[in-house]
């Protein structure tokens, strides 16, 4: 039996288990050979790979994995590097690993060029500062504002006579958001039968409480990208965002009774702090990414030993001051120690939706290291290890469509 992804897929391949959307609906029963309808509408059901009977593979899909192997050991080595901090004995680390080798693999396949950052940096003249988070966040809350859509949005969702449709008009006052949220809801990921093409029916159909923070991401990204930055590739750390977003939207996606919506912008916004620490000390910042690639160390680890501060602390505050739901608060302030937290599920879903965003991601932030993944977090989220490959290819097949909402030229 293998497991092949959606584009992989053939005409007249046997499914060797029942096929089911990520939601558990039935579709195709074990010993269907697929039909071309079928693979038509693969993606539209949200199914993203399919167990298959070995002896149905056809020849020009085993020629594919032979021209494959070639690159496994590029792939290996490159991925190994970038996981050294983390143990590959453990799981679900040592699966994270095995599926983003074989994606690696078939991205050297087709001409991907990874970045390796250079280590050669001179740190001799580098002494340990110490950052107040406080004085951080609040010396920058005049530019660290939230968005005046967002506010409108709260406003008048606190006044005593809010309703959907009162909230809905405030949203479609915004143009631009409009168009962005309606893409966003249109998005695969959803699933929704038929298309969205009004802020009112995406609020029937999403509810109030998820919309505005759908909203909430969109105008943070919206008003925060243009932030100048020497410091480091700021278009990068937006793609990032967006990745680290879909894994925890796609993992919250399975799992009873957490706000997929929230997870999206928890882990759009998980690196918000980040962006403090470039405005307001951009020299000091940069001497921390290189000690970071010096030392060989995850740019959480370098701040806390060079600034006695991290991002995701500052992010919390910036996030208390913004009076942000506990939920999102936690998950940008425990994204990179959820033991901190006592592993709160929110804090422990962006964890690992970060550390996979990492690990899948075509570009490099930094530093080459990785983040080390905890493994009581993936536990405490009760999902199982083989989820990770479909989680992985859903998010590979959405990702482009989702990152031109919030990267639009």
């Amino acid at each position: 039996m293998a497991r092949i992804f959606v584009d992989d897929l053939e005409t007249g391949m046997v499914l060797a288990s029942d096929l089911q959307t990520p939601k558990g609906r039935f579709i195709l029963a074990a010993g269907a050979a697929l039909q071309p309808e079928h693979l038509n509408l693969l993606r539209d059901w949200g199914v993203y790979e399919a167990e298959i009977q070995d002896e149905s593979l056809g020849d020009e899909y085993l020629k594919k994995q032979e021209l494959l192997a070639e690159f496994l050991d590029l792939a290996e080595g490159y991925m190994l590097r970038r996981l050294i901090l983390n143990d590959l004995d453990q799981e679900p680390i040592n699966t994270i690993y095995r599926h983003a080798v074989s994606r690696c693999a078939e991205r050297l396949q087709r001409g991907w060029d990874p970045l390796v950052i250079s280590t050669e940096v001179d740190t001799a003249d580098m002494e340990t500062a110490y950052l107040n988070p406080v004085q951080v966040v609040n010396g920058e809350m005049e530019f660290f504002s939230l968005p005046d859509v967002y506010s409108r949005i709260v406003e008048t969702l606190n006044h005593p006579n809010a309703t959907s449709q009162k909230v809905a008009e405030v949203i479609s006052r915004d143009t631009s958001l409009t168009l962005k949220l309606l893409e966003l809801v249109n998005s695969p990921v959803y699933g929704f039968a038929g298309k969205i093409e009004s802020i009112s029916r995406a609020v029937t159909l999403l509810g109030t409480n998820e919309l505005t923070t759908l909203a909430l991401g969109v105008s943070v990204v919206k008003q925060f990208r243009a932030i100048p930055s020497g410091v480091f590739d700021m278009e990068a750390f937006w793609r990032h965002a967006v990745h680290c977003g879909l894994f925890a939207q796609v993992l919250a996606s399975h799992i009873d009774g957490i706000s997929e919506e929230k997870c999206f912008v928890g882990g759009l916004l998980h690196d918000i702090g980040r962006l403090l620490l470039v405005k307001q000390v951009p020299e000091l910042y940069t001497q921390v990414i290189t000690m970071g690639r010096k030392k060989k160390l995850s740019m959480y680890r370098a701040e806390k030993e060079f600034l006695k501060t991290e991002h995701s602390l500052i992010g919390k505050l910036l996030a208390g001051k913004w009076k942000l739901p506990i939920s999102l608060t936690r998950m940008i302030g425990g994204h990179h120690a959820p033991s901190a937290s006592q592993y709160q599920l929110e804090a422990c879903l962006i964890h690992v939706a970060d550390v996979l965003a990492h690990a899948c991601s075509d570009e490099v932030i930094m530093v080459n290291e990785i983040p080390q993944l905890q493994p009581q977090a993936w536990d405490e989220l009760k999902l199982s290890n083989d989820l990770i490959g479909a989680v992985i290819r859903q998010v590979d097949a959405e990702y482009r469509r989702i990152l031109t909402v919030f990267l639009d030229h």
